[in-house]
């Protein structure tokens, strides 16, 4: 036999055994039965591998179209989700490590099971590091994205310190200026809804001369209420506006 048509057999063999490996290895992680002995991590990523690639799906794991092989896509479900939940505490750890008080810890660790699971995604194991190395880089590089935007995303609309809402802002970026704009809007046409207590804190709060800026007990002593009443007026109101910006359709694409 010529040394090509060797090397072709030795290489369907192989595919062959990689086959049949992936459908048994798929098969344990939902029976535990099957296998001779537990599998390493090495053997379920190749096992992952070879499922998505049988099912139809690219190197980033995504369809184009329906799976070329509904049993192959099942399979490669199964081992997905079986390395996902394995790993979870990866997630968790890094959360600790990388987490931020600004950010509240639901939606780190909503980020950084996502995180894990783009990981689980894209490993390579033939790369020769190990999983938990590759998938902590990932998820913290996604947290640290995460608490970077919502810092950004603080400073122009605060809910628990205070800001100068209503000043023009000093800096050129463009984006600040369309949210100073759209926040203009907001507060010219009452678009969240503000009461007129609401409205007449933060005027008093944040005026357009900052030198006439009033405290919180000054406010409270002119309207009759505690100063800790004015701060929690003041940050409804504040919440009242974030959330209506959040939504504004011009804002999405900024």
């Amino acid at each position: 036999m010529p040394e090509s048509s060797k090397a072709a057999a030795s290489k369907k063999d192989t595919q062959a055994m990689s086959r049949q490996q992936a459908a048994a290895v798929a098969e344990w992680t939902v029976t535990g039965k099957g296998l001779k002995e537990t599998p390493d991590e090495q053997v379920l990523f190749r096992a992952l591998r070879t499922c998505a690639r049988l099912a139809g799906r690219d190197s980033t794991r995504r369809l184009s179209g329906p799976p070329n092989d509904p049993v192959w896509e099942e399979r490669w479900q199964k081992l997905r989700s079986y390395l996902v939940e394995t790993n979870m505490g990866l997630a968790y750890s890094v959360v600790h490590r990388v987490g931020s008080r600004k950010v509240n810890e639901d939606d780190l660790l909503s980020d950084a099971l996502l995180g894990l699971t783009r990981a689980v995604d894209q490993f390579n194991p033939y790369k020769g590091y190990r999983f938990s190395t590759y998938a902590c880089t990932v998820i913290a590089r996604d947290l640290m994205r995460r608490c970077k935007r919502e810092t950004s995303y603080r400073k122009l609309f605060p809910v628990q310190h205070e800001v100068k809402l209503e000043r023009p802002t000093t800096r050129t970026d463009t984006g600040t200026e369309l949210y100073v704009e759209r926040l203009q809007r907001v507060l010219d046409g009452n678009v969240g809804n503000l009461t007129e207590l609401e409205s007449r804190i933060l005027a008093q709060r944040f005026p357009e001369d900052p030198d006439s800026r009033l405290t919180f007990l000054e406010i409270g002593a002119s309207v009759g209420l505690s100063k800790e009443r004015v701060r929690q007026i003041q940050n409804i109101a504040l919440d009242k506006l974030r959330k209506v910006l959040s939504e504004d359709p011009v804002l999405q694409y900024c």
